[in-house]
């Protein structure tokens, strides 16, 4: 597919699916939520779906939220890759 092919997102985004892959950790949904929430405020712990890994060692949060700014996904994914808990952004 050419880039030139490639759906555009109009921004601002509502409903734009980020699906964050990191460790089981007490400390992981509260980050993930805390960074979040800078560009969204309606996102709460409780505002993600959840699958944990086979041998339970890790968890994908996905979630649908509204990104205001191309630049905002920029930040977001990178504040996001700072903390070792995040293994993977999507």
């Amino acid at each position: 597919m050419n880039t030139e092919d490639a759906p555009k997102i109009t921004f601002p985004c509502d409903g734009y699916i980020i699906k964050v892959v990191g460790d089981s950790h007490p400390d992981y949904v509260p980050f993930v939520t805390q960074v979040l929430q800078k560009y969204d405020i309606t996102i709460t712990e409780t505002s993600y779906s959840t699958n944990q890994s086979k041998n339970g060692r890790f968890v994908s949060l996905t979630v649908r939220m509204r990104i205001e700014r191309e630049e905002h996904l920029t930040q977001l994914f990178e504040e996001l890759k700072v903390n070792d808990l995040v293994k993977m952004v999507i």
